[in-house]
């Protein structure tokens, strides 16, 4: 049986990621109508669809660790993707509101 690597598939979720998001704010950006419900439900879904590969992520960097696989450019990749998008968002909108100046 062949031995699955989690890293691996960490670094495909978190490119799938950085993709997603990278097309979510091309559409933000081309149809920013109030009036378009098509692209707000768009949107939506793929707002859905990218916290659910970054979970993913998440998890199979988890199992990574666990199973303690070699850390490579797929790891770190895979990491600061989590850091980025799942980490610095959360603490920005627990604290962020202490930083601003009316």
């Amino acid at each position: 049986m062949k031995r699955i690597s989690f890293k691996k598939w960490a670094f495909h979720f978190s490119v799938w990621v950085i993709i997603i998001n990278i097309i979510t704010f091309y559409n933000e950006i081309s149809y920013s109508s109030v009036f378009n419900t098509y692209s707000l439900d768009r949107l939506l879904y793929l707002g859905i669809l990218s916290t659910l590969m970054l979970l993913l992520a998440i998890i199979s960097l988890v199992i990574s660790a666990i199973k303690k696989e070699k850390r490579n450019y797929q790891f770190w990749t895979a990491l600061s993707c989590v850091l980025v998008f799942g980490v610095l968002p959360t603490l920005v909108l627990m604290f962020g509101y202490y930083f601003v100046k009316y």
